[in-house]
């Protein structure tokens, strides 16, 4: 088993505000960010146990809803090797927050016994 599981943040970077493009009197949409983070662990244990984890964080937001402020993690785009997540500037902290529980979880998962057949697949013989 590798070490736990790390996200490293690799860039923010901000959308300008912009106009909503009707001829009304403007109203400026809160401009987003994009936060990137690069995955530091990214053995096959690792990713399934960072899908399982992100799987039962999705099934809590469809069962519960989000609050206020908070993006959904639905709105995330997952690869092999890093995370790309467009937010509201409001919605930063919550999003790090949420990434953050993602990977506390995801570790979890990896050394609970509970967990261990997601992650270990039994072998065959």
């Amino acid at each position: 088993m590798s070490g736990p599981i790390r996200f490293s943040e690799v860039e923010e970077s901000v959308e300008p505000v912009c106009f909503n493009g009707d001829s009304a009197a403007p109203r400026l949409d809160e401009a987003t960010v994009t936060l990137r983070c690069r995955l530091l662990s990214t053995d096959d244990a690792s990713l399934e146990a960072l899908r399982y984890a992100r799987r039962a964080m999705l099934r809590e937001e469809w069962t519960r809803g989000v609050e206020e402020a908070e993006p959904s993690l639905e709105e995330a785009v997952f690869s092999a090797s890093d995370v790309s997540w467009s937010v509201r500037a409001s919605e930063v902290r919550s999003g790090r927050a949420k990434l953050a529980e993602l990977v506390e979880r995801a570790n979890r998962a990896r050394v609970e016994p509970s967990g261990a057949s997601l992650v270990e697949p039994p072998s065959r013989k």
